[in-house]
């Protein structure tokens, strides 16, 4: 049996969960942009809930982004001083992946782009298929660029058929143009919930995808920049 801490500051509201086997307990802030006041005394409310300690927690899976850089903030460094204190493996998941993967287990399909609004006219974007092992398996990079700068496709995947996930498809003919492949159904933006970030986080450590504390870092994706 895993229990697995699940940390999501990364949007609007801040959420968090414990999973205990097939038990799933958990909080969400009533308002927004809460995270700095809630995340911990929530934490504390599910181990008590629980009946458990900290130390008692096999693993925390924290959404490190790309989303709010101050809430991503937050997460991460709860995430850590969490890990730090009582000697937890940590896995950061990407929020683009867990669009993916709440995209693919809501569908038939087992091919997604990913694509959020960011700054300046550019996307968030990435492809990725169905994995049995990782849940998703990320196509080529994670990145964050104009249309026109979006990486080609791999020459086997380019022509193919591709379910849609996030907000970021208000130009979509373009998108779709400029990587040479077609939409399967209309962009969806499936719900994020504490399971699936827990199943999600379960897989990649499986996969050996756990870091300690100190390895924990923010996914903003923009290589150049630097919000450490």
């Amino acid at each position: 049996m895993h229990t697995i801490l699940t940390i999501d500051t990364s949007s609007t509201n801040c959420a968090v969960a414990l999973l205990l086997g097939d038990v799933l307990l958990e909080r969400v802030s009533e308002g927004q942009r809460q995270s700095a006041q809630r995340v911990l005394p929530m934490i504390s409310e599910l181990l008590l809930d629980a009946k458990i300690q900290l130390s008692d927690i096999d693993l925390i899976a924290v959404v490190a982004g790309p989303g709010s850089f101050t809430g991503v903030r937050i997460g991460i460094a709860v995430a850590q001083g969490l890990s730090l204190s009582a000697a937890i493996p940590a896995v950061p998941l990407s929020s683009l992946a867990l669009l993916a993967i709440a995209t693919v287990s809501e569908s038939s399909f087992d091919r997604v782009l990913v694509s959020e609004q960011a700054r300046e006219g550019e996307l968030y974007f990435a492809a990725y298929q169905c994995s049995d092992r990782q849940g998703v398996e990320l196509v080529g990079r994670e990145q964050v660029a104009l249309i026109e700068d979006l990486d080609a496709l791999p020459e086997n995947l380019a022509g193919s058929s591709w379910s849609l996930a996030g907000s970021g498809w208000e130009r979509q003919c373009e998108i779709l143009q400029h990587l040479g492949c077609t939409a399967a159904a209309q962009p969806q933006t499936p719900v994020i919930d504490n399971q699936l970030i827990a199943r999600l986080a379960l897989l990649r450590f499986n996969c050996s995808e756990a870091v300690e504390a100190a390895a924990l870092r923010p996914n903003y994706v923009k290589e150049q920049l630097d919000y450490t």
